[in-house]
């Protein structure tokens, strides 16, 4: 009798080997919690558990958010209305290099 593998695989189009990331991973990149942090949620469902922090929003986007909205209402109700100004946005463009050093044979 076969065992069962512990997580499924998958083979990409181009031969590379990919598995699906774990919970904690999941909570991790939403920035809910710290990777080294346990962590505990309702019930006893993986897939709800994953279905929740698939639907959270990372605090620090909820913080950005709640700080536009708030500001939005105290010039509305100020009679203010919409305009452009030098606010600047809180998603920031992110830059990645990629360094690859060449070796020259003689």
């Amino acid at each position: 009798m076969k065992a069962k593998p512990a997580c499924s695989l998958s083979q990409s189009l181009d031969g590379t080997w990919h598995r699906p990331f774990t919970t904690l991973e999941l909570a991790a990149l939403q920035s809910l919690v710290e990777p080294e942090e346990m962590f505990e949620l309702d019930g006893l469902s993986d897939q709800a558990w994953r279905e929740r922090i698939g639907n959270a929003v990372p605090p620090a986007a909820a913080e950005a958010i709640a700080h536009v909205m708030g500001t939005t209402l105290l010039l509305a109700e100020a009679g203010e209305t919409f305009m452009l100004n030098s606010m600047p946005i809180w998603v920031q463009p992110v830059a990645v290099a990629l360094s690859v050093s060449q070796q020259v044979t003689p």
